[in-house]
């Protein structure tokens, strides 16, 4: 990894991310890059004297934390969900770090979240920050649906946390399991094991995943329900999961699954494109 990109907004949330993307250049030697964006929809004369107070409050609050860091501040004025990817792309960013987002009830029901279009606009790995950057990650939890996204989920989770145990799941889905009166263990569950299995391998195979990178463990249930019983074993600083775009006519183009962790992660969250 040789460059970072954290975009902030100046807020509490944002400055757990601009740590945690300072703690990760420190780790891997990589140069940090610190964006602030103002809004292009206010007018001119307000938007300057913006830019120029929010580079001086950023570079203070990166000259306190950045240590040895190669860190670099960009505040330019424009439209985040668009600056943010073309930035990333002008720097050849290896990885794009995000604070939380701020959560509008009504809005984030009828459209896609500003952080959703960033991660939907982006080709390399977004991590978004939740927690403390206190620590580097010890414990990561990927599930993976044999996607080439969830290997890119993989492969990231592994880098991020090089020394850290990397629990890899599939959740096996048993449709209609209360007209078919089917459960964990019983003859369907055995076959769309069997079925997963089989994917598995291929899926291991095609991606060229070795070793324990590739170990998938397989639990019955729901994807939600197996997830939370996950999150409860492992108790994971860092879930990483494929960033599965939809077509353009959904509501969530990440699936619902991605946005619903988006808005509301149990942990630090890494979303990866294929």
């Amino acid at each position: 990894m040789k460059t970072i990109l954290v975009a902030t907004d100046l807020s509490e949330r944002s400055d757990r991310a601009v740590r945690r993307a300072l703690r990760l250049a420190a780790q891997f030697g990589a140069d940090c890059h610190v964006l602030h964006i103002v809004d292009d929809s206010l007018p001119t004369d307000m938007a300057e004297p913006l830019r120029a107070e929010a580079e001086l409050r950023l570079r203070r609050f990166v000259t306190h934390n950045q240590g040895d860091v190669d860190a670099r501040v960009h505040v330019l004025i424009g439209d985040p969900p668009s600056v943010v990817p073309a930035e990333a792309r002008a720097l050849d960013a290896d990885l794009v770090v995000v604070g939380l987002h701020r959560p509008r009830a009504i809005l984030d029901r009828l459209r896609e979240t500003t952080m959703e279009r960033i991660v939907r606009l982006l080709n390399r790995p977004v991590l978004l920050v939740r927690d403390t950057a206190d620590h580097d990650y010890g414990r990561a939890l990927v599930p993976v649906s044999f996607s080439p996204a969830c290997a890119s989920a993989l492969r990231a989770a592994n880098t991020l946390a090089p020394q850290g145990e990397i629990t890899v799941f599939h959740a096996v889905y048993l449709p209609f399991a209360g007209l078919t009166r089917e459960h964990p263990g019983g003859p369907m569950d055995r076959e769309l094991t069997r079925e997963a299995k089989a994917v598995c391998e291929h899926w291991r195979d095609t991606e060229k995943l070795t070793g324990p990178e590739g170990r998938v463990s397989f639990t019955s249930g729901s994807l939600s329900e197996v997830f939370q019983r996950k999150l409860a074993e492992v108790q994971p600083d860092l879930v990483a999961l494929g960033a599965h775009t939809r077509g353009p006519l959904a509501v969530y183009t990440l699936g619902s699954f991605a946005a619903d962790l988006l808005r509301d992660p149990p942990t630090d969250l890494l979303l990866a494109h294929p």
